[in-house]
């Protein structure tokens, strides 16, 4: 018997679809959260860090010489970069960071850098609009705690900043703790929001982490009763027959036989926990058609074979293995329970949908196939289930005298 269809095994991933793609995009998955944080701190900060120039070339760093053109350039020069990288998703994370620490150097060297200028105990410094941009910068590097931390301690050294400003005057106490307050309380929504949400992305990233894990074990479940149920078929039907039918063999038609039901037996046990096959590779229907006219020349009884529609037809892999062996298994039951004598047919066609039609018949003893015991598992199983589990269907029709025939039948109308 010629070795069962068998195409290279490829595990190709599974493409979304456009539908898949957009529902992907529109979840608060972590890696979508990010990305909207990202571009949403990039706005925010291009429209504040415009304002907040703007007031600075209107009061300036009141230092002589380069030191104070290099500290604005370095904390807008960063600022904006940062701007860029978070829209464009560039490095965003590496930027913000940057960013984040330039602002906080540049707060602890404030007092120095503006020692000689005389400040305006009502007017706030143009740094202080800087304290709720760069916090918000902060929360993309950084998770909770460290964003706290950060807020903290930028605020406090602002306020602090606010004091010595104004030579430690009594009003600037107050003052640099209203600042140093209003500062928290808004960069701290902005923690506590970036904060919320990220814990709620990441529990739909656990759950949809748990689906997949039990989906997994679901399909390995399923995949594992299919191939006890059939290991089962094989062992009750194939090589139990195969046996009895070898202990039987009186003659050369019987010894025939139970050397076409050992090889069938052979066969399906070397088929189980194979590699699965691709669902896209075909194979033609005349070579289906010739494996079954060569099995059914090694029974030992004739069969009448018929081919109606087959050129130039195709079938996939799967479909074509399965409708095989489940007509060998049906031409082997008519061989062993028809009866001698009993004339038999093979009728094999290609439907106009582009399936198959196999048809297998005699007119011996026939059976009663709702008395069919079940731990009798050929009919059921290696015929039956086998074609339904690739989108065919089986028909089976016999009555006690009165022949049985067995049609098994694939439409990729009903099969895909």
């Amino acid at each position: 018997m010629s070795p069962s269809f068998r195409a290279p095994t490829r595990h190709p991933a599974i493409p979304a679809t456009t539908k898949d793609a957009q529902v992907q995009r529109r979840m608060l998955n972590t890696a979508n959260f990010e990305r909207l944080l990202g571009r949403s701190v990039a706005i925010i900060g291009l429209v504040f860090g415009l304002q907040t120039a703007f007031t600075t070339l209107g009061q300036g760093v009141q230092i002589t010489g380069w030191f104070g053109v290099v500290y604005v350039s370095l904390v807008f020069g960063t600022m904006f970069g940062a701007i860029i990288c978070c829209f464009f998703l560039w490095h965003h994370r590496i930027a913000s960071g940057v960013f984040a620490a330039v602002f906080f150097v540049a707060l602890l060297i404030w007092p120095a850098v503006n020692a000689q200028a005389s400040a305006d105990i009502n007017q706030e410094p143009w740094i202080w609009y800087l304290c709720t941009i760069a916090v918000a910068f902060a929360c993309i590097p950084l998770q909770l705690r460290g964003a706290i931390v950060y807020l903290v301690v930028t605020s406090v050294m602002y306020g602090v900043n606010r004091v010595i400003d104004a030579d430690f005057a009594p009003a600037s106490f107050e003052i640099g703790a209203l600042d140093a307050s209003y500062a928290t309380i808004i960069g701290g929504l902005i923690v506590v929001l970036v904060g919320l949400f990220r814990v709620l992305a990441g529990r739909v990233d656990t759950a949809r982490a748990a689906a997949l894990a039990t989906y997994d074990a679901a399909v390995k479940q399923h995949a594992t009763e299919v191939e006890r149920v059939e290991v089962d078929s094989i062992v009750h039907d194939s090589v139990l027959a195969s046996l009895l039918a070898a202990d039987r063999a009186l003659t050369p038609k019987s010894e025939a036989l139970a050397v076409m039901m050992a090889r069938v037996a052979i066969e399906q046990l070397e088929g189980v926990g194979a590699p699965m096959t691709n669902e896209d590779e075909v194979t033609g229907l005349a070579e289906l058609i010739e494996r079954l006219r060569a099995a059914a020349s090694m029974l030992g009884e004739p069969f009448s074979v018929t081919v109606e529609g087959a050129s130039g037809r195709v079938l996939p892999v799967t479909v074509a293995n399965a409708v095989y062996w489940a007509t060998v298994q049906a031409m082997v039951n008519s061989v062993e329970h028809a009866g001698s004598g009993a004339a038999r047919s093979l009728s094999i066609e290609g439907t106009v949908s582009g399936g198959v039609c196999v048809i297998v018949g005699d007119d011996g003893v026939g059976f009663c196939p709702e008395q069919v015991a079940e731990e009798r598992l050929g009919l059921k199983v290696s015929i039956v289930e086998r074609v339904a589990a690739v989108g065919g269907r089986s028909t089976v029709i016999s009555r006690p005298g009165e022949g049985a025939v067995i049609r098994i039948e694939w439409s990729p109308e009903h099969g895909s």
